[in-house]
């Protein structure tokens, strides 16, 4: 297998040890002039070998040796300059291999080995990108109804590598790329809570374990909430069914060695269930026939769904009700709530009715509000 780099790594080996020398000058400029035409010969190589190969494994060993030989070439030239062997002839000489690595991914990307450590020469990028990335973070969720425990979760994974940038693999940093892009995208704004941020992190395969124990012990609150059995099966249900539609929107993973975290999530709300009814099935029935309610019985309103919500929503906001979890009182809203229109009422359809009101919803409210007072002041 034909080494492309020999050349170049020979001339700047030499160099290396002639800035070093107090006794010898180096011709700058022309040691740029070699390795510009060195270069050109590489990428020739390069595409040269990539059609040469009749064993497609022989082809990725190929590149793979070559992109790892660049790395330890550019991290080599790193290390003496920080020694202090001549910064003016060498950051050139580093930007010119970093411009070769980067031929390399663009020209041949189903080749180029991701999961390899990112030149030392690359820790300024990472460090400033990924701590523009956590002040993004901050800036836009701090303030919102989500809990801060996530969102320094996903902080303190990003500022891992903000220490230890050269733990950074060229596969992590374009997922925390990826990852940016779709926080940026999300529309924050005071409607927005814990359950959206989570949601986004599942469709970005935020699958990172810590991440997975946070969402368990988020589920297990939800669950402990309710007392009775069938409550919790119903709120397993109901996560177990978002975890199954929040699958990830891409290929991009935090590991891409792990499960996607929705299907972890998923197994984990399955043995749950399987428990609970297990105890269910074992569990003597107690309930008394004064006690009992119909498992069909709903509140029939002769309201609108959007009046409903709005109505619900002004209770809400001026304390009547004290439930501070708008998402569990849709979830309950939807499950024992009917109007004369709908026998069954969508979750994400309340929740947009709930915070998008037009002002014929208002008036409607206000004029019902108006017979509820005009009752109470006749009797």
């Amino acid at each position: 297998m034909a080494y492309e780099l020999e050349t170049i790594e020979s001339k700047i080996n030499e160099n290396i040890s002639l800035a070093a020398s107090e006794s010898i000058t180096v011709d700058v400029p022309e040691f740029h002039r070699e390795l510009d035409s060195e270069c050109a010969k590489i990428k020739k190589a390069f595409r040269h070998q990539v059609v040469s190969f009749e064993n497609e494994n022989l082809v990725k060993r190929y590149f793979h040796f070559h992109q790892e030989s660049l790395i330890d070439l550019i991290n080599t030239i790193q290390a003496n300059t920080r020694a202090g062997s001549g910064d003016q002839i060498f950051d050139p000489v580093v930007t010119k291999l970093s411009d070769l690595l980067t031929y390399l991914e663009d020209h041949f990307p189903e080749y180029f080995d991701l999961d390899m450590k990112m030149p030392t020469a690359a820790s300024n990028v990472i460090v400033v990108e990924l701590s523009a990335f956590n002040e993004t973070i901050a800036e836009r969720f701090e303030s919102l109804n989500v809990d801060i425990g996530l969102i320094q979760l996903i902080k303190n994974t990003i500022e891992q590598f903000i220490i230890h940038p050269t733990l950074m693999s060229f596969r992590t940093f374009y997922y925390f790329k990826f990852l940016r892009i779709h926080l940026s995208n999300l529309k924050a704004d005071n409607s927005t809570e814990t359950l959206d941020l989570i949601r986004l992190l599942m469709h970005c395969n935020f699958n990172q374990e810590s991440f997975y124990q946070y969402f368990v012990r988020y589920i297990q609150w939800a669950v402990n909430k309710v007392a009775s059995v069938n409550e919790k099966l119903d709120e397993l249900a109901f996560y177990l069914k978002f975890a199954n539609q929040e699958a990830s929107v891409g290929s991009f993973a935090f590991n891409h060695n792990s499960v996607p975290v929705n299907i972890q999530i998923a197994d984990w709300i399955s043995q749950e269930v399987q428990y609970l009814k297990n105890k269910q099935q074992l569990s003597p029935m107690t309930l008394n026939a004064e006690d009992a309610i119909s498992t069909e019985f709903k509140l029939n309103f002769d309201l609108s769904v959007s009046i409903l919500a709005y109505l619900f929503r002004a209770f809400t906001e001026t304390g009547v009700i004290q439930n501070k979890n708008t998402s569990e009182l849709i979830r309950f809203l939807t499950k024992y709530v009917k109007t004369k229109r709908s026998e069954s009422l969508s979750y994400e359809s309340f929740r947009i009715k709930y915070y998008s009101v037009e002002n014929g919803t208002k008036d409607a409210v206000k004029k019902m509000l108006q017979s509820v007072l005009n009752f109470i002041n006749k009797n």
